[in-house]
Parts: C-alpha cells; structure tokens; sequence
C-alpha cells in the first residue's frame, strides 16, 4: 500500500487545526445564534478533526502519546455532545430543549437528537479506543442511549452500538445475544449492500471479544481489514486522505480485544503496530 506524502499529512492536520479554531471563534462570537444553528451537532464535527489529527499524527510516526491525546480529544468530544443531551449536571445540558412541533430542524440553544445517533456514537468510541482512553470510552457508552423522538437507526447499528455499550461496560452476557441476531440472519441471508457487509463483519469481530473467541477475532478482524482495503475505500472514496491509509474501527476493536486479554496476531497495512501495541 502507498503511503501519503508529508506535504499531504502537514495538509491535513493543518487544515483540521484550522476548522477546530474557526468552530471556537463562531461559538464564541455568536454565529451560530445569528444563523439559528445549534452547537450541539458541532462537537461531533471537531471530533472529526481530532481524528483526522490523530491519524495524521500516526501516519507521520509522532509520539505515542501525542497520536493518543489527538484520539482521546476526538473520543471527548463525543462524550461532550451525550452529556449535553442527557446529564443534567453537564453546564450546557439542553436535553429539555427540543425543537418546536412547527421546526423542520433544531435551532440554535436546542438539543439536536442527530448528533447523538448511533453512528455517530460508534466514531466515538472508535476515537477514544484508538486513543486507548477506556475512561472516556466507558463514559460514552454509560450515557448512551436511544433517542427520545424514537428515530432509530437500521437495527444492524442499532444493535451494534449497544453490544459496543455493553462490553465496554463489561456485560458481554448483554452484548452476546444482540450480535448474534446480526450474525445468524446474515449467515442465512447474504448481505448484498456494503452497509450490511461492514455491520456483519463488524458484529463478527465485537462477537469473538463477547464470547472470548480469539481465532473469530482476529480471522473478522482480516476479513474486515480486506473489505475495508477492496470495498470502503473506493466506495466512500477515502483516496488521499487520511482515512485511506487507517482503518479506525479496526484498530478500536483490537484494543478492545486486547483490553479483554485476547491477543491479536493479525499485522496489517491498515492497523498500524503501533496505535494497537
């Protein structure tokens, strides 16, 4: 696999940097008030960059605990955007603050159910597993929760988030039942979306730590590495950018492993050395 050059990763970390700074300055200058937008929904976004930092950082063989600050801040920021939907206690709680019957969308001061969906949930706790930041990690996955407007998603993910809940919370007889509903229907029923492929595979390898399985992890855990490389990339199209060259669910479901004590032996291109060592 090629690697990006260092004019690409200076790129994406100075452009992430950017972003996070101009997302501060708008909160505090009143941007988002003037818009009628709401910062619940921009907190995920800096995770993003975070993230983006992250991987950049991994890419360019900084330190260790620098690549995991840049995660685990990418991992809180998620946290944040739970606590200030469902924590009372947090300082910006807006969970009493939904939008009107006669809004199309949350407005500015009111909480965004969105921005605390599954699957931008799971980007969280990828983040903060990625950072090796269990604190923060368990944090998003006690304050998880479905959404209040009922609006779930497919119930592959639905699932999936919270066997992710489960086993961070270290209640695998919770999580087991939930993935092998995901498994034994694909096993019967081909998944034929990419969407459906990456949450079997996915549920595969979270169902090996569930049950304690290390032969299922590690050989999900190449089967995922191989659909990421031959079907994700090209599909979401991650080339030249810093997703091409890192696959985060991998990576968070190794240390996962591994913080349950089963070993991972698989080497990939994808799931470099040492964001799981």
């Amino acid at each position: 696999m090629r690697k990006p050059d260092k004019e690409s990763i200076d790129s994406w970390i100075e452009l992430s940097l950017e972003q996070i700074q101009e997302r501060v300055e708008d909160i505090n200058n009143g941007w988002y008030e003037a818009e009628d937008l709401p910062i619940h929904s921009s907190y995920h976004t800096s995770g993003m960059d975070y993230a983006t930092i992250g991987r950049a950082y991994t890419l360019n063989n900084e330190e260790l605990n620098t690549i995991r600050q840049a995660f685990s801040t990418a991992g809180k920021q998620v946290l944040y955007s739970l606590e200030m939907a469902y924590n009372i206690d947090c300082p910006d709680y807006i969970g009493d603050k939904p939008k009107r019957d006669d809004q199309i969308d949350a407005g500015y001061g009111q909480v965004d159910w969105a921005a605390v969906m599954e699957t931008l949930i799971i980007d969280g706790l990828n983040w903060a597993l990625m950072g090796k930041d269990f604190a923060t990690a368990k944090s998003i996955a006690y304050w998880y929760q479905d959404t209040p407007d009922g609006d779930k998603m497919h119930h592959d993910v639905n699932r999936y988030v919270y066997a992710y809940k489960y086993l961070l919370l270290n209640e695998p007889e919770n999580a087991a039942p939930l993935l092998d509903a995901t498994v034994s229907y694909y096993n019967a029923v081909k998944p034929t979306h990419n969407a459906e492929l990456n949450f079997f595979l996915l549920s595969l390898i979270l169902q090996g730590i569930a049950i304690n399985d290390a032969n299922q992890v590690n050989e999900s855990l190449l089967l995922y590495l191989d659909f990421y490389k031959r079907v994700l990339i090209p599909a979401e199209d991650y080339w030249d950018t810093d997703e091409e060259f890192i696959a985060d669910a991998a990576v968070a479901l190794a240390n996962l492993a591994q913080h349950r004590g089963i070993e991972i032996t698989v080497e990939h291109d994808l799931m470099p050395q040492l964001l799981i060592r």
